[in-house]
């Protein structure tokens, strides 16, 4: 399934665990146990919030400005193994493309073949599922010439600084194919970030043996600092919001729980001629 397996398998398990529409579309039993083995050794570390909440946080965070957005075409990078494509394409006016590694797409097409929803999931004009890198990938190719959303999940937190921009640069670029891009992403400033503990390194050391010495990076180091990278990259209008300012009156799942997430949200425009 790629590098990111582990990560793929414990995601899509908390959207399972959560409820969410769709997810159980993803649902496997490798993802319950590896979502009952994580959990199990976060729980003796008794360390903060469980992960599972934050992740909650993230996904229902993303999902509340794509229905505010009301986009007319979505593209999800790394999409893994992620319910929201499943679920935004039931409107058939939303086409939803999903990009990730081959093996991964190929792989969720599976799970989605099990199934007669998910069958009737791959049998929409509007839903597509895309094998490609992210970093070779050109999407304008995918954007149709119209307004686009990108959604990039669970993904800037791999990415270092010069990767990171790469991204942010790429996407804003699309506005001059798609007229208008609004952009959105995870990612937890360093200095927001809960001391590691003992629990921070444990899941670390997961990760490290999972994804063949790949981790989280640490170079974002603050919000106005990715904000900055934004702009650098051409995005106009800027925004960081987290959990805890919006947990409640955006209705997400487990409000009550604190978690450390960071959205962010950019928009650009392509220039109009005069």
């Amino acid at each position: 399934m790629g590098d990111l397996s582990i990560t793929a398998l414990y995601t899509s398990q908390v959207w399972a665990w959560a409820k969410l529409p769709c997810a159980e579309l993803f649902a496997t039993r490798d993802g319950k146990r590896v979502f009952d083995a994580t959990n199990a050794v976060l729980a003796v570390m008794r360390r903060g919030t469980p992960l599972r909440y934050a992740l909650v946080h993230r996904h229902a965070m993303i999902d509340e400005l794509v229905r505010r957005w009301q986009p007319r075409r979505v593209v999800e990078l790394a999409a893994g193994l992620s319910r929201r494509g499943a679920a935004v394409s039931a409107d058939p006016d939303v086409p939803y493309i999903e990009v990730d590694l081959p093996a991964v797409i190929a792989h969720k097409r599976q799970l989605l073949e099990r199934t007669a929803a998910g069958r009737e999931v791959l049998g929409r004009a509007g839903f597509a599922l895309v094998a490609g890198d992210i970093e070779t990938i050109e999407l304008s190719l995918l954007a149709a010439g119209e307004p686009v959303v990108v959604i990039a999940e669970g993904l800037a937190m791999y990415l270092d600084a010069g990767a990171r921009r790469r991204l942010f640069a790429k996407v804003a670029r699309l506005a001059e194919h798609a007229g208008e891009v609004r952009f959105a992403f995870d990612l937890v400033p360093t200095d927001e970030e809960p001391p590691p503990g003992i629990s921070g390194r444990v899941l670390e050391a997961v990760m490290k043996r999972f994804t063949g010495g790949r981790t989280f990076e640490r170079d974002a180091k603050t919000r106005g600092g990715v904000i900055a990278e934004l702009r650098d990259a051409g995005f106009s209008e800027v925004e960081a919001i987290a959990a805890t300012e919006v947990a409640a009156a955006w209705g997400l799942p487990h409000a009550d729980r604190v978690t450390p997430t960071v959205v962010f949200t950019a928009r650009v425009a392509r220039a109009t001629r005069s």
